[in-house]
């Protein structure tokens, strides 16, 4: 019985503690961020402009800013947006990570995005974007499996830095 007491005695402290720091998490003001905090609702994306030789890298980029304003919460529209989106990808870059006997067996994505969002007449830019995580790739076997490899990754660095991209723009403008 004397168990039980103290059993109940202590739940109950748990619960009371749990409740007055939910209070207290509400009332403190603090809210998460995201796309409430950008002062539009929609955006169009403008087409990726490509200044490197790496084919199809704007349509993988175009793909990814789109699915991350998508996640967002955001409409995006092809015109007639609150906001408009430009970006140019202005490098990329293969780097040796690791080499075994003069032969290369993992290779690093680099890529450079610089964007201009403009919205209600206010104009933000960001030069030089890169991921924030190192993107590697095993170059090892054969010539079409590395090659389907560095697509992988360079699907997964537009990913990165499109995340990357609205994170810095929801940090902007929540100031």
């Amino acid at each position: 019985m004397k168990y039980e007491t103290s059993r109940t005695v202590k739940i109950n402290i748990c619960c009371t503690l749990v409740l007055i720091s939910c209070f207290l998490f509400v009332s403190c003001g603090y809210r998460f961020t995201g796309s409430s905090s950008l002062p539009f609702d929609s955006i169009t994306i403008k087409p990726v402009r490509n200044n490197t030789y790496e084919p199809k890298l704007e349509e993988r980029m175009h793909l990814a800013l789109s699915t991350e304003f998508i996640n967002q919460g955001m409409a995006v529209k092809a015109a007639g947006s609150d906001a408009v989106l430009e970006t140019t990808i202005t490098a990329f870059a293969l780097g040796a990570v690791a080499a075994v006997d003069e032969t290369v067996k993992e290779q690093e994505i680099i890529m450079q995005v610089d964007l201009r969002l403009t919205s209600n007449g206010k104009t933000t830019e960001f030069n030089s974007m890169v991921s924030p995580i190192k993107i590697t790739f095993q170059s090892t076997g054969t010539v079409s499996e590395s090659v389907a490899q560095k697509e992988t990754a360079a699907d997964k660095a537009c990913r990165e830095i499109a995340k990357e991209i609205v994170s810095k723009l929801i940090i902007q403008y929540a100031k």
